[in-house]
């Protein structure tokens, strides 16, 4: 039970952590909604065009 817990937290941090690693997604300095919005949209940009490149080789 403990490797699957280990698992499951490195696969989230990677999801977390690759969009904000590569500079898509840029951490907010402050709690405003534009910057919110460019963090979202930078991360939700990252796994989308993560998902095309993978759909496209296949």
């Amino acid at each position: 039970m403990k490797i699957v817990t280990i698992i499951m937290v490195v696969v989230i941090a990677l999801f977390i952590l690759l969009p904000i690693l590569s500079g898509n997604a840029r951490i907010p300095t402050s709690i405003s909604a534009t910057e919110i919005g460019h963090f979202i949209g930078g991360f939700a940009g990252y796994w989308i065009e993560a998902l095309k490149s993978v759909l496209s080789s296949l």
